[in-house]
């Protein structure tokens, strides 16, 4: 084999390497943070680390009905298969948990903040866990307007 292929090669696993330690540890961040918030809700932190059962505490500390938990799951589901049209779907529930994770911790709950959060979700969460922030409750999202055909 040609040098400049080897070198080539060996450039893709390094780069490649990097991806996966960085994809790596941001889970873990993600799951630490989850852990903190977990418990400030007055749930067991391990629920973090358990695929679905993490998503339904998120949905039920933020006070919403079960019923996004399921459209979460059945909108991920869905989206691989048309292509990632469902997407949106699945982006617009994950707008309003954190806009409600948000709210039961009291922190501010504008666009721009919420949005930050779901850019950069490795960081905001951890910040909020580890932050001074109390959960408040559900009644921290009483005023919240309700869709007719999301209860």
């Amino acid at each position: 084999m040609d040098e400049s292929v080897m070198n080539a090669i060996i450039g893709a696993l390094i780069v490649g390497g990097f991806g996966v330690a960085l994809v790596v540890v941001l889970g873990l961040v993600a799951v630490f943070g989850l852990w903190k918030l977990f418990t400030k809700a007055g749930k067991p932190g391990f629920y973090a680390i358990i695929p679905f059962l993490n998503l339904y505490t998120l949905v039920e500390i933020t006070a919403l009905p079960v019923t996004w938990f399921w459209y979460s799951i059945i909108a991920g589901v869905l989206a691989t298969w048309t292509g990632g049209l469902i997407g949106l779907v699945n982006l617009y529930l994950t707008f309003i948990i954190f806009r409600q994770l948000m709210r039961v911790f009291g922190k501010s709950d504008s666009i721009a903040n919420v949005i930050i959060n779901l850019i950069f979700p490795y960081i905001t969460l951890p910040i909020l866990g580890m932050s001074d922030a109390q959960y408040r409750g559900p009644q921290a999202t009483d005023d919240v307007p309700r869709l007719p055909w999301i209860q």
